[in-house]
């Protein structure tokens, strides 16, 4: 019994080894605030996807990607036959509006400047719609950290990473879990590194 204590106790040290490295990572995660989000599916099925980050120091859309993504996890932009049809009805794929609505967000960096796609009307009408919603998120703090998490849930994370690193080879688990229960919660507002 001792031996099995042992081996789960340097398998959960060992397995704990990524905590490390996101606390080395920790003021990267926050410069790159990112907001995502979904809308409703089309009458084909298609879930258009959005997702900003943002560069903290000048307060800029760093990154966009936008794009709908169907049941099986297909994306519109990568349909050929999807986007041949449209190109040949409309005049626009849906490849290109996506990558055009995407390059006028970069370059202009302002929500009502964007034009509509010609041949993409309603992929224009909605990129507008959740981008417009994703800045209001974005100005009202509503934002995670690279996908980590919403607002101190990285920080959280780490702090309870840190704990289950600190138990030492031939330690008592027992001991140690109701030691971490029992310990007075920290100010999630105040950074830990």
């Amino acid at each position: 019994m001792k031996l099995f204590i042992l081996f789960t106790t340097l398998f959960l040290i060992v397995g704990c080894d990524k905590t490390t490295r996101d606390v080395k990572n920790t003021t990267e995660m926050r410069e790159g605030q990112v907001v995502e989000i979904e809308g409703e599916a089309d009458q084909y099925g298609w879930i258009p996807h959005l997702r900003l980050t943002f560069d903290n120091e000048d307060q800029t859309v760093s990154e966009v990607y936008f794009d709908y993504i169907n049941s099986e996890s297909e994306k519109k932009s990568q349909d050929d036959e999807y986007n041949a049809t449209m190109q040949e009805k409309t005049g626009a794929s849906a490849k290109f509006a996506m990558e055009d609505l995407r390059e006028q967000l970069l370059n202009v960096q302002n929500v009502e400047e964007i034009n509509i796609v010609a041949g993409a009307t309603q992929t224009s009408k909605e990129f507008i719609e959740m981008t417009a919603k994703a800045l209001q998120y974005y100005s009202e703090g509503k934002t995670s950290a690279n996908n980590y998490g919403q607002g101190n849930e990285v920080i959280e994370a780490i702090e309870r990473g840190r704990k289950s690193t600190t138990l030492k080879p031939g330690g008592d688990i027992e001991k140690y879990t109701t030691e971490i229960q029992n310990e007075p919660k920290k100010n999630s507002n105040s950074p830990v590194l």
